[in-house]
């Protein structure tokens, strides 16, 4: 962020001609060359910093920082309502439903880490270290404010709380997004709704996906109605129409049917065909197969 300032007398009275209002001006920073029409219409709640070239339209932002050329328009709420860690140290039950395999997931998950995380169960010692290694991770990414990177575009989004959200990110129209992480490049559009999750570079949410405690790695995309809980995506994955529950997907896993159901697995360079039930599942005692 560049050095930030507060508004005088004369821009506030010049801000509210234009339409805003803020809860308490003092608590409103915007950086040294800031021009009244940055702010249109909008409604400004608790602490909210706006860098060079920044604009806020017909939206509520609460908590947040704004990065330089960054805009967002027509956004029901923005804003950070409390403390958060963004989806950092989420607990994913990963390949097993009843969280035998669990990994803990950050905006810097590898592959190979979160295999290890999940398949090295007999080594509590290093599991133990893992998950340290993530919750400091998570410690650093703490804060009582939500942050949008530079050069975002955020417009018809309904409700985003506690995000982090990073450089070059586009929202468009989602519905949803809380308590998680869109990383560099990161898009999400139509219909998304996602809460406790983690989008690493380059990804895509689109078209009515629903995520919920999963991470979803560089370059994936999960779109047309997806729906996808407890599960880990990778490199290039690409899911649209079906399901996943607690699936390990590993680079190139794709799915294009709906009536595809993934459950409790773990793949890699697979494409699952019309009608494939990987569920695994024998119900005598719940949902142990994996």
């Amino acid at each position: 962020m560049t050095k930030l300032r507060n508004l005088t007398s004369a821009e506030i009275a010049t801000v509210e001609s234009l339409g805003t209002t803020a809860e308490d001006w003092s608590r409103i920073r915007v950086s040294e060359d800031f021009n009244p029409r940055q702010l249109l219409h909008s409604r400004l709640t608790g602490r909210v910093e706006l860098a060079s070239g920044a604009r806020i339209i017909d939206s509520h932002v609460g908590n947040y920082r704004i990065g330089e050329r960054s805009i967002v328009r027509q956004v029901t709420s923005l804003e950070c309502r409390r403390e958060s860690t963004f989806g950092n140290g989420t607990p994913v039950a990963t390949m097993n439903e009843c969280a035998g395999r669990t990994v803990l997931i950050c905006d810097a998950l590898t592959a190979q880490a979160a295999y290890a995380m999940a398949v090295y169960r007999h080594r509590p010692a290093f599991q133990e270290a893992m998950r340290r290694m993530v919750r400091d991770r998570a410690e650093l990414r703490r804060a009582t404010m939500g942050s949008v990177g530079r050069d975002c575009r955020i417009a018809g989004a309904r409700f985003i709380r506690e995000m982090r959200i990073g450089d070059r990110v586009t929202i468009d129209g989602a519905s949803l997004l809380e308590e998680g992480t869109l990383c560099d490049g990161a898009q999400a559009g139509i219909d998304v709704k996602a809460s406790h999750f983690i989008a690493a570079e380059d990804s895509r949410l689109d078209r009515g996906a629903l995520i919920e405690r999963c991470f979803v790695g560089e370059s994936c995309i999960l779109s047309n109605g997806f729906t996808a809980a407890d599960s880990l995506f990778f490199a290039n994955s690409h899911c649209e129409n079906g399901e996943a529950v607690s699936i390990f997907a590993g680079p190139y896993t794709v799915s294009h049917h709906k009536s595809s159901l993934l459950i409790a697995g773990m793949f890699s360079f697979f494409n699952a065909g019309s009608g494939s039930n990987q569920s695994n599942h024998l119900f005598k005692s719940g949902a142990v197969h994996q």
